[in-house]
């Protein structure tokens, strides 16, 4: 079994990755937006960690790619 995983090419690694990061992200977007913000001095778009989530998705997904 572990011979075989290692004659996988290294896109599928890239590809799992990837995935695995987008479901993360997809799970935080489900959680509800008071849930966000909850203890939260205001209710501020900044404040919303879905969209840093998001954001640093989108790096962590550049990175996997170039790399």
């Amino acid at each position: 079994m572990i011979e075989y995983i290692y004659s996988l090419p290294l896109v599928y690694a890239k590809i799992s990755a990837m995935i695995i990061f987008l479901s993360m992200l997809a799970v935080a977007w489900f959680l509800p937006l008071n849930f966000i913000i909850q203890g939260a001095p205001d209710t501020k778009r900044w404040r919303d960690l879905r969209i840093w989530a998001t954001l640093l998705t989108a790096v962590q997904i550049i990175i996997y790619y170039i790399f």
